[in-house]
């Protein structure tokens, strides 16, 4: 019976591993299966493979055409803000300009105003000094006028 079952089971070993070792279709080629003669391996595939395949090449493509899309609004806004920040250099600068043109006026004006200020103050100062002056002369003379009607009057009694 033990030798029933050892060349029994050495029979089995053998069928099985001929079977794996040579095959009939030629389905094993450097210890891979090789589907290049074996009718049967498409039988069962239903282009879920393909659709799998498409569905990810399609997301790679949306994935890749955002990333560029995002890529070109970076890059419209910095130019937007480029331009934006040129613009507001030059209006900072034209703000400068009129500014110190503007000060600059002021300046000229104040510096015009001080001179007629002076002026009008030298005039009106020589002005006071020529009415003191003619009152001077006029109470001089007015003094003298007196002194001589003085002198005429004590002349004139004098003489009597």
């Amino acid at each position: 019976m033990a030798k029933k079952l050892i060349l029994l089971s050495i029979a089995t070993t053998f069928l099985a591993v001929g079977c794996v070792a040579f095959p009939e279709d030629g389905g094993y080629y450097n210890g891979q299966y090789d589907n290049r003669y074996d009718r049967r391996y498409d039988r069962d595939y239903d282009n879920r493979y393909d659709h799998n395949h498409n569905r990810q090449r399609w997301e790679y493509q949306q994935r890749q055409q955002r990333i560029e899309l995002e890529r070109r609004q970076r890059e419209h806004d910095r130019k937007q803000w480029e331009q934006k920040r040129q613009q507001e250099a030059q209006w900072d600068q034209r703000r400068q300009e009129a500014d110190r043109k503007n000060r600059e006026e002021l300046r000229k004006k104040a510096e015009e105003q001080r001179q007629k200020r002076a002026e009008w103050d030298r005039k009106k100062s020589e002005q006071q000094r020529e009415r003191v002056q003619n009152q001077r002369q006029k109470y001089a003379e007015q003094r003298k006028q007196q002194q001589e009607n003085r002198q005429q009057r004590w002349s004139d009694r004098h003489k009597d």
